[in-house]
């Protein structure tokens, strides 16, 4: 079994370099992104990449500060710090299928300014 915290973790840091080509082996052909604060939903792991590579620069920087798992499931708690729409803290929640992140919901907060 892939261990699910290793690979929530290499993802938001493959992210945070934007090493796209990193991204596809960690998500599954068939992954499911969702963020309920925008409503958005996204299928198939190219889909959720080319939802990642078209959101506006700057993000600011984006560092793990936990991850926690158990089983084929993790959560991350995540800050994005100097972005061009502030500070963020990001809670995580992944499953992984087949050895790769399969089913993903986001949930973002912006920080007090």
């Amino acid at each position: 079994m892939a261990d699910a915290g290793a690979l929530v973790r290499s993802l938001y840091e493959a992210y945070q370099r934007r090493d796209w080509d990193a991204c596809v082996a960690l998500l599954h052909p068939e992954a499911v992104y969702d963020l309920p604060r925008t409503g958005d939903h996204i299928e198939g792991g190219a889909a959720v990449l080319d939802y990642q590579r078209a959101y506006p620069e700057p993000w600011g920087d984006l560092s793990v500060l936990r991850v926690v798992a158990s089983g084929d499931e993790a959560a991350a708690e995540i800050a994005v710090l100097g972005g061009q729409e502030g500070d963020y803290r990001l809670a995580a929640f992944w499953s992984v299928r087949d050895g790769s992140l399969y089913r993903g919901v986001e949930y973002w907060v912006a920080l007090p300014a």
